[in-house]
């Protein structure tokens, strides 16, 4: 178990894997993402989970999957190479 959520109502927290991830977004929202390609996110409002435990390397926003690191790798380049100055409006 990388984090259990206990949703309103439920009597037993429902289990997340070490590949999901979690955030808590404006107004209490719960975003859940899954590591799994078939479902990407679910988003709860804060009126429907109650608790949210995770494990201690296991922290809210840094396990989100379908980061795409090689685009970021990518464009990291590129950035060097700018130079703002050279820009008008």
């Amino acid at each position: 178990m990388a984090f259990q959520v206990r949703f309103s109502g439920q009597p037993q927290p429902q289990d997340y894997g070490d590949d999901d991830g979690f955030e808590f977004l404006d107004g209490g929202v719960l975003a859940i993402h899954f590591g799994d390609e078939e479902k990407w996110a679910e988003y709860h409002p804060q009126t429907t989970w109650e608790l949210v435990t995770a494990d201690p390397e296991h922290l809210a926003g840094m396990n989100t999957p379908y980061v795409d690191e090689e685009f970021d790798d990518d464009y990291e380049d590129e950035d060097d190479d700018e130079d703002v100055g050279d820009y008008e409006a």
